[in-house]
């Protein structure tokens, strides 16, 4: 019995010991269920995962624990029982519900249409601006993926916009887009323009909605496409210089017809004369040609790069473009094309790198120009055996072809005149016939025709007056003229005093004599003030007080000396003015140029206006100027182009990379401040020459009030002060430098 009883004690104390040495710890409780998605919504026929993380008070994860999955609107969209969720059926809210241990945790989610693949599209938008409404049509593909509620992808196009001195080509190869999706609406946008549409079905047929880019306004329509590719087309044939990269756009099609957003590859047949990058940039690198080809999906489609060894013989500055003659009489252009201002036969791809906007391409239709003008929209130019041809944008009849229709390619003035000159103002043109016969046409709202009438005209007028002149200027609606005898004579607008006649009145419909009694044997008409050269090289000007030289800050209404006591070349293109500032050139060649200078342009390495003339930095010797829109030329007299000032469209004929801060511009504007060589290697051992008297070579382009960088549709008032119309007020999508 002792013995017993001593055993039963010792069981107890094994038994107590057990129970007080016991440390396990109860499970902590669950205080949260977090529940998570990639997306926040799963689109018809497809699954999303979803998440759920347990968590105790302390915040500590409690990965053992169970979690059950439920769904409100399990008809809609199903949820299993480790919480992938499979869309059913489109539904604006679907509760997604996870418990455990009676705490749950919830995540709302969309069920959305599936749209993933590709989709043949159009769109058309447009915007009124003052001269009329620009529309854009064009054709392409969406390639849409898809995850969830979220959409991205890439878009592809061909299209042009279409407007009074507001055209640009439209096309481009892929570039990014991104959106989302609800299940009755889709909306996403590429970097410039928002795109909705309605999406009635989980598996849509069609889809169509509206687009909006900025002030811009349209509509859009698509359906499934996804047929392989059959062409490729290749854009376009080009003649270029040595030394300039040009942008060549693939579009590969379906047998259809449709733009394909699809993969391409590019290569060259000979890369010894112009090498291509992997989106399509065609460097020329010695005199020749090559083929270029872009190949997707084992198509292939090619076009013809040739590039030239030049030298120039004369330059001159447009709006947002400039064109050049060479030694032997081609026309090259370069900058914006939009209007068809470069008359290549086509419109240069507005989405294109400023290195390609800046490559100098040929003028087509094999013509020998004497004398070349570049202006608003257009250029001008006279072959040697006296006919005029001009290109480009036709609104006001400024072409003078006896039509308002704009042309990508010269066509020749209408008459049997042979002309000496021509020049190029904001909407007219004259001429200088080999008769001394003055004919303008064009636009002619304030007399700038000067045949007594305001009435436009698509065919040359002979201006009034039985005068005889040896030149003709064309400002941004005026002219001026100087006779055989010397003479100074202006008409058109004048409410700046630019006629010099003495008065600032709203405008004259005929010819007025410049007031004086000073002879002169060269004229330049700018915006809102001209400027003429004495046989004595002394120049003088009139008209806005920023912009005629004297430093007095007064509008003169009459001829004042420019100061600095400089005498002058008596060349015609030894003398220019344009909307912002004036040049001129010693008789040694040195460049003087005076007026505004937010970008450069008077080319003495600032940004600072000069009452009066600054020499041109750089120690060139020039042998003709031009002043463009926020821009100079010069031809050296080594028969190298030189251009300095606003660069933004690649105006300059190079790419730069040097930027300038406007007052009042959110943004720094591409420019350059001191002259820069236009591309393209020069022969050696050619020299541009300096022809006395006349205007020898070149035409200097006059330029109104415009935006700094193109901008087709917010065109500038008639007369500019400061900086007005720098600024762009169209959405940048058919400019944008990708």
């Amino acid at each position: 019995m002792r013995d017993m009883h001593r055993f039963c004690l010792q069981l107890y104390g094994i038994a107590l010991v057990a129970a007080c040495g016991d440390s396990t710890t109860p499970r902590a409780p669950v205080a949260t269920v977090e529940v998570s998605a990639a997306t926040s919504g799963v689109a018809v026929g497809h699954t999303l995962q979803v998440s759920v993380v347990v968590k105790d008070a302390g915040g500590h994860e409690l990965a053992d624990r169970a979690v059950t999955w439920t769904s409100n609107a399990p008809t809609r969209a199903a949820v299993s029982g480790t919480g992938l969720v499979t869309g059913l059926a489109l539904s604006g809210g679907v509760m997604i519900l996870a418990t455990s241990e009676g705490h749950s945790g919830s995540l709302t989610l969309t069920v959305v249409p599936e749209i993933t693949g590709e989709w043949n599209y159009t769109e058309q938008f447009s915007i009124g601006i003052f001269e009329g409404e620009v529309t854009c049509s064009d054709t392409g593909s969406y390639q849409f993926s898809q995850s969830g509620d979220q959409v991205d992808g890439t878009k592809a196009q061909v299209g042009t916009c279409l407007g009074s001195l507001a055209s640009s080509d439209n096309t481009s190869g892929a570039f990014a887009i991104s959106g989302s999706l609800s299940p009755t609406h889709l909306r996403f946008s590429d970097s410039d323009c928002l795109f909705e549409a309605d999406v009635l079905s989980p598996s849509p047929s069609t889809l169509s909605g509206t687009v909006s880019c900025g002030d811009w306004s349209g509509t859009w329509q698509a359906a499934p496409g996804g047929a392989p590719v059959a062409t490729v087309d290749v854009r376009w044939d080009v003649q270029t210089l040595v030394g300039a990269s040009v942008k060549l756009v693939a579009v590969p099609r379906d047998a259809a017809g449709h733009a394909l957003s699809r993969a391409v590859s590019w290569s060259s047949d000979n890369g010894s004369v112009a090498q291509v990058s992997g989106d399509g940039l065609a460097s020329a690198l010695a005199a020749g040609s090559a083929h270029i080809t872009a190949t997707s999906e084992g198509k292939s489609g090619s076009a013809t790069i040739t590039a030239d060894l030049v030298s120039f013989a004369a330059v001159s500055g447009g709006f947002w473009y400039s064109c050049a003659l060479t030694t032997t009489g081609a026309a090259y252009c370069w900058g914006w094309g939009g209007d068809g201002e470069l008359g290549t036969g086509f419109r240069t791809p507005a989405r294109a790198p400023l290195a390609s906007s800046a490559a100098p391409l040929a003028v087509t239709g094999g013509h020998t120009f004497a004398t070349i003008a570049a202006g608003l929209g257009r250029a001008c130019g006279v072959t040697t055996d006296g006919e005029a041809f001009c290109w480009g944008d036709n609104s006001s009849g400024q072409l003078g072809d006896g039509s308002t229709t704009s042309s990508l390619a010269p066509v020749p003035v209408g008459g049997t005149q042979r002309f000496a000159r021509v020049t190029v103002g904001a909407y007219h043109t004259c001429g200088v016939t080999t008769a001394n016969a003055v004919y303008c046409w064009g636009q002619n709202g304030v007399g700038q025709l000067g045949n007594g009438s305001t009435e436009r005209s698509s065919s040359p007028v002979l201006v009034a007056g039985d005068s005889l002149f040896q030149s003709v200027r064309a400002g941004w609606a005026h002219s001026c003229g100087v006779t055989t005898d010397n003479v100074a004579f202006c008409w058109g607008y004048n409410l700046d005093a630019q006629l010099g006649n003495g008065v600032a009145n709203s405008y004259e419909l005929t010819p007025v004599a410049v007031a004086g009694d000073q002879r002169f044997v060269a004229v330049a008409a700018g915006a809102t003030h001209s400027c003429a050269m004495a046989p004595d090289g002394t120049a003088h000007c009139w008209g806005h007080p920023e912009l005629i030289g004297d430093g007095s800050g007064i509008t003169q209404s009459t001829p004042v000396p420019v100061a600095g006591g400089l005498t002058f070349a008596t060349a015609g293109a030894a003398l220019a003015a344009g909307q912002e500032n004036s040049c001129a050139l010693t008789s040694a060649g040195a460049a003087y140029c005076w007026g505004r200078n937010v970008v450069g342009q008077l080319g003495d390495g600032s940004v600072t206006a000069r009452p009066t003339p600054v020499a041109v930095v750089g120690g060139l010797s020039f042998a003709s100027l031009s002043v463009g829109l926020y821009h100079t030329c010069g031809v050296t007299t080594g028969a190298v182009a030189y251009c300095w000032g606003n660069n933004g469209n690649g105006q300059l004929g190079a790419s730069t990379t040097e930027l300038c801060t406007v007052s009042g511009l959110t943004s720094p504007i591409a420019c350059v401040t001191t002259p820069i060589r236009v591309s393209g290697t020069v022969q050696v051992g050619v020299v541009a020459e300096r022809v006395a008297g006349l205007d020898a070579r070149v035409q200097v382009s006059t330029s109104p009030a415009a935006p700094l960088n193109r901008n087709p549709t917010a065109m500038p008032p008639m007369i500019a002060t400061g900086i007005r119309g720098l600024v762009p007020g169209a959405p940048a999508r058919r400019l944008r430098q990708p």
